[in-house]
């Protein structure tokens, strides 16, 4: 009996000397781990998903607004037939109610609200999380449905004394005429300072007109946008990273073909963007918990769009420039079993904005303000529990004082099981003419209620409530997992654009809006080499229009997801994604048209990649079942007369057209090709 109570006791030794025989005698071992392309972050108080180059090289990925076909959060969708123009919808409701950040600092507000997403390279993404719910008061005021937080190439990344320079290159080509070209070089300077560029150049050049209504299924133009940073690791727990910024834009959309009419109508939209960030930080070498950082964020941006016929009335004119800043102080300080983080901030924005519309004009210059105040606290009693409260205090100079309270609670029972809940408030200024800028394309007149921006009428606030429970398990040896979540929006004012009183006029006017969602999302690996993901969403979103609640248009009530990817030869990978949308309500429309349903409609994308030392090559198909709207753009094609195109001087044209009732894709079927190559050197 004493004997084997000695074996048992001395058994974890006897194993340890056994490892230490075997690695003496095979030299080394090597631990490999993967880190999943998509996960639910486990400690954190949020449902809060980390996204991963992995699934991001999984689309063709060409800016942030194409980074989410494989997510099942999120749908990307165009706001019309012209403008070219793609938006997020998280939890039903237009990506302007998420935060929308670039490392912490705001990026798809103000001027770029409605296209911001564009101006992110897929190439430059390192990585993604994104939040469902209410964000954290850290990050600003302007959470109210979620947060996406972009974090980009460091230009760091990669370098080592041994390889103290990184070059990498990417291009893109696309049978809807697009080609892009993305650079990213750094080099390490000293011990302290690293230095890196990124840059990105995109041009439309083809015109495409597969439903053969005259109008370009896709804009014209081109991009140019750069960006250098520098990177600092100084001594005594200094750090800071120091961002530079410049873009220009221009997509020319509409009637560009060559047997346009004599007056065609067409559409130009210019946006410029420069900016200087800097984040630095202090750690207290002796106690890690407690850290100091400072953010200084300045901008300066125009935009200049005209749609429609310059030489008639019923054109529209968007003149407008935006410069301003954010200063942000955050202190962290903790202690055993918990940890708070409080800080100061002040954003400023200068805004100057000229539109006309056929029947109005309005032009204005305005500032908004908004010093704040905010502390969070964390407690982590035990592993299992977290609770986070936070609150913020915001004196905004036209919304004026405003109190945005959140808190979240995790509870994990098992090393399995993960419940959070969560709920809080949160508000935003609204400016419709810039949000919905394509939403104006048609034949109807402006009805509006209230100022189209800097008016405290253009406040939009509400409370969002959060739920969900996250099931990891391993079947087979292989890890698996499966995600519930219900989400509540009510916003007691919005900003709506009412199309249903009248198919000749938008109404704009201060109201209520809410959205409820639920999802189920399951995740298994199958075997080494291949995995699945299925999704299931409901969704309702409904807005108060003159006192009556009726759906929000152009929002799919129900989507499914399911994805698969292989790989295969150990180079060679594979992976397709279908997804189906239900119908979506829209609104009656100029001439006659009724308010109807959209029908039900599965798009499949798939894509298949090489892996070779010196990057990797890839080729995919979006759309592969070539779906496609038929007449997004009406009023616009004379079917009686030879199908001739109707120029914008006719009667017929000005009082049917409309190019707003977009709900599914219109160029079709598109292949692409790209590769990225990654060359490195060393010493000279």
């Amino acid at each position: 009996m004493v004997r084997s109570f000695w074996l048992l006791a001395l058994a974890p030794w006897v194993a340890q000397a056994q490892i230490r025989d075997t690695i003496t005698r095979i030299g080394q071992v090597e631990v490999r781990a993967q880190t999943p392309d998509a996960v639910v972050q486990a400690r954190s108080a949020t449902l809060t998903t980390s996204i991963g180059r992995g699934e991001l090289k999984k689309a063709a990925c060409c800016n942030l607004s194409e980074s989410f076909e494989t997510n099942p959060s999120i749908d990307a969708v165009f706001t019309d037939a012209i403008t070219g123009t793609r938006q997020i919808q998280l939890l039903g409701l237009d990506g302007k109610y998420a935060q929308i950040q670039i490392e912490m600092t705001p990026l798809v507000r103000g001027l770029l609200a409605n296209s911001g997403l564009q101006f992110v390279p897929g190439s430059w993404v390192e990585g993604i999380q994104l939040t469902k719910g209410i964000g954290a008061v850290t990050n600003g005021f302007e959470s109210i449905t979620g947060q996406v937080n972009v974090e980009l190439i460091k230009p760091d990344e990669g370098i080592s004394p041994e390889q103290p320079r990184i070059a990498k290159a990417n291009a893109y080509l696309a049978n809807a005429g697009r080609m892009e070209v993305n650079g990213e070089f750094a080099q390490r300077l000293s011990n302290k300072w690293t230095i890196g560029s990124l840059l990105h150049a995109n041009q439309t050049r083809w015109f495409r007109d597969m439903n053969h209504d005259g109008f370009a299924d896709n804009p014209l133009g081109g991009q140019l946008n750069g960006m250098i940073r520098a990177r600092y690791w100084g001594q005594n727990g200094w750090e800071g990273i120091f961002t530079l910024h410049g873009l220009q834009d221009q997509r020319d959309g509409g009637q560009l073909g060559e047997d346009r009419p004599a007056l065609p109508w067409t559409s130009s939209v210019v946006q410029k963007r420069s900016a200087f960030t800097s984040k630095t930080g202090w750690v207290n070498p002796d106690d890690p918990e407690m850290s100091v950082g400072i953010i200084v964020h300045g901008y300066q941006q125009s935009l200049n769009a005209q749609l429609g016929p310059l030489a008639l009335a019923s054109s529209q004119n968007l003149e407008a420039s935006q410069r301003g800043g954010l200063v942000q102080l955050l202190v962290r300080d903790g202690g055993m079993g918990w940890y708070q983080t409080s800080g100061l901030s002040w954003s400023l924005d200068r805004y100057v904005m000229d539109w006309h519309h056929p029947g109005m004009a309005h032009d204005d210059a305005w500032t908004e303000s908004a010093p704040g105040a905010f502390s969070e606290w964390t407690l982590e009693p035990s592993s299992k529990v977290t609770l986070v409260l936070g609150s913020r205090l915001d004196w905004h100079s036209v919304a004026g004082l405003q109190l945005s309270p959140r808190a979240h609670l995790r509870y994990a029972p098992s090393s399995k099981l993960t419940f959070r809940g969560g709920l809080g408030r949160g508000f935003r200024m609204a400016m419709p003419a810039v949000e919905s800028l394509g939403r104006f394309a048609s034949a109807r007149t402006v009805n509006h209620a209230v100022a189209p921006w800097g008016d405290a009428q253009n406040v939009e606030m509400g409370w969002t409530y959060s739920a969900s429970a996250v099931w990891n398990y391993v079947a087979n040896y292989y890890p698996g997992s499966v995600v519930v979540d219900v989400q509540a929006s009510n916003l007691s004012k919005a900003l709506l654009l009412d199309f249903y009183q009248s198919g000749n006029e938008v109404m704009l006017y201060s109201s209520a809006m809410q959205s409820r969602s639920a999802s189920l999302q399951w995740e298994h690996q199958f075997s080494k080499n291949w995995k699945g993901r299925a999704a299931y969403r409901l969704q309702d979103v409904r807005g108060r229009y003159l006192g009556v609640w009726d759906h929000v248009p152009y929002v799919a009530p129900r989507r499914i997801m399911l994805h698969a990817e292989y790989q295969f030869r150990k180079k060679w990978f594979t992976n397709a994604t279908w997804q189906h949308y239900a119908g979506m309500p829209l609104p009656p429309g100029p001439g006659a048209v009724l308010r109807e349903t959209s029908p039900a409609f599965a798009l499949l994308h798939g894509q298949i990649r090489r892996v070779t030392k010196w990057g990797d090559a890839y080729l995919g198909v979006e759309n592969a079942f070539n779906v496609r709207q038929m007449m997004p753009v009406l009023g616009v094609v004379d079917h009686l007369d030879n199908n001739r195109f109707i120029g914008a001087d006719e009667a017929v044209f000005q009082s049917s057209f409309d190019a707003t009732r977009v709900w599914g894709p219109i160029f079709g079927r598109m292949f692409y090709l790209g590769i990225n190559l990654a060359l490195s050197g060393g010493d000279e």
